[in-house]
């Protein structure tokens, strides 16, 4: 008998697993990708802001010296009060304009602001805020430190341009005429520029050691991120692969399955008939206006059953079905079904053949003489019945759950009481069967018998072949 047997692909449960954790681990490493890039955004934006800071540190020293010099120059106060507002903006004590690190003195005309004020902020705090390195927090402190330094000569300037001059303790209470060339050469002359570009010298090596902080960070972001692309081309790699293999396995599965499922229906149905439920059709009932019918049943089975043990009959049984499987494939005998201990069997269905009635007797004979071989091979008192008639049947499958090939009509329940009359041992045939055989095969007459919803029959037993 042929067995099927479907068993979990292990391999492609393996497979698709892998490519679970293989496409979880691409994903964290995109998450990662993710995060390095938004250190590395991160890490240019300090190095943006930073530039910003010590490019402010150097404008307003700039604007500074614009101030004093255009209020030496001029005398006009408007510049004094820029040159104090700019000082109390640095310090912290006045509200600082939005975007002040952009230009904004220049466009201030007339006292009128281009853009409104914010919460006042110093530089120093903003120094802290952005989190710098000792070494660049002390450089650009010293830068503002020499501003401060450099603001004393302004401070001195504009006070001379107005008369006033330092009493030698930094006050300035000592008043006398406006001295306005002295102004001009403390904010333009050499000691002057020589103490702003002391200011410009830390603001540069504070902007050189931004960059090379930031360029090394940047750079050692830009290998880690560098490192997991190549993890994640990797990855990605061997996802493919797995997946590739997962789908041939799922598509050699399917294959697998489809075939096997085919093989169990060619089991349980003629191909023929397989091969049309296949293409669709729903329903199958076709009619045969001559074919031959066989049943076949163990006599005594319920007997012997007791006698031997049910495992052990059970398996005889199985064995000697499966030799009569094998001889109704010899002979072109299609095998209907069993039930119980009972075999069912037709010829001419559902391929329509001339010879339907020698086959089918042919087929009786090798039965019987295959249950009186397994009587001597397992010593039991193993004997059978078998009836058979032709005629006009119909055959086909109906509805679509637990199919099987069937046979319908007066035909087969002649059959089944050709068996259910006949004797042990004998092949038990209906007259008009008969007269299709004699000329081929040694038929016997047998008396009338009663047959159940037929009344009295002249049936006949087949002998053997002439």
């Amino acid at each position: 008998m042929r067995r099927f047997h479907f068993k979990q692909d292990y391999l492609l449960v393996f497979f698709f697993i892998g490519l679970i954790f293989l496409v979880i681990a691409l994903l964290g490493c995109l998450l990662w990708l993710k995060y390095l890039s938004a250190l590395q955004v991160e890490s240019s934006n300090e190095r943006y802001e930073s530039y910003r800071i010590a490019q402010e540190l150097r404008t307003s020293s700039d604007d500074l010296t614009k101030m004093v010099r255009l209020y030496v120059v001029t005398g006009d106060k408007t510049y004094l009060n820029h040159y104090n507002e700019i000082l109390s903006i640095r310090n912290g004590t006045s509200p600082r304009p939005q975007d002040y690190d952009t230009v904004y003195w220049d466009l201030v005309v007339d006292d009128k602001r281009p853009r409104p004020f914010g919460k006042p902020k110093s530089l120093v705090q903003m120094m802290i805020d952005r989190g710098f390195s000792l070494q660049e927090f002390d450089l650009l402190r010293q830068a503002q430190e020499l501003s401060n330094e450099l603001t004393k000569i302004e401070i001195k300037a504009m006070n001379a341009a107005q008369g006033k001059f330092d009493d030698g303790t930094g006050k300035y209470t000592l008043h006398g005429a406006p001295d306005k060339n002295l102004a001009i050469n403390l904010v333009f002359g050499k000691e002057y520029m020589e103490a702003k570009s002391k200011i410009m010298a830390p603001i540069q090596s504070f902007i050189e050691e931004v960059i090379d902080r930031t360029t090394k960070r940047n750079e050692q972001l830009s290998r880690e991120i560098t490192q997991v692309i190549s993890i994640a081309i990797i990855l990605a790699v061997l996802s493919t692969i797995f997946m590739l293999i997962s789908i041939s396995k799922a598509l050699h599965r399917i294959s697998r399955t489809a075939k096997e499922n085919e093989l169990l229906l060619l089991n349980i149905l003629p191909s023929a008939v397989a091969e049309r439920l296949k293409k669709g059709e729903k329903i199958i009932a076709d009619e045969y206006p001559q074919a031959s019918v066989l049943f076949c049943d163990i006599v005594g089975f319920t007997a012997l059953m007791v006698k031997m043990g049910t495992s052990k009959m059970f398996d005889i049984l199985g064995h000697l079905f499966d030799e009569f499987d094998d001889l109704a494939q010899k002979y072109g005998v299609e095998k209907i079904k069993t039930i119980g201990d009972s075999y069912m069997a037709a010829a001419g269905i559902p391929e329509p053949t001339a010879d339907h009635a020698f086959r089918i007797a042919d087929f009786a004979l090798a039965i019987r003489d295959k249950a009186k071989e397994f009587a001597q091979l397992y010593k039991i008192e193993l004997q059978v019945r078998i009836g058979m008639t032709c005629g006009a049947v119909i055959a086909g499958v109906i509805g679509h759950r637990k199919i099987i090939y069937d046979v319908w009509g007066d035909v087969v329940n002649t059959a089944s009481r050709m068996e259910a009359t006949n004797i042990p041992g004998e092949i038990q045939i209906t007259e008009k069967m008969a007269l299709l055989l004699e000329e081929q095969f040694i038929i016997e007459e047998r008396d009338e018998i009663e047959v159940k919803g037929k009344g009295k029959m002249r049936t006949y037993f087949i002998k053997g072949r002439r």
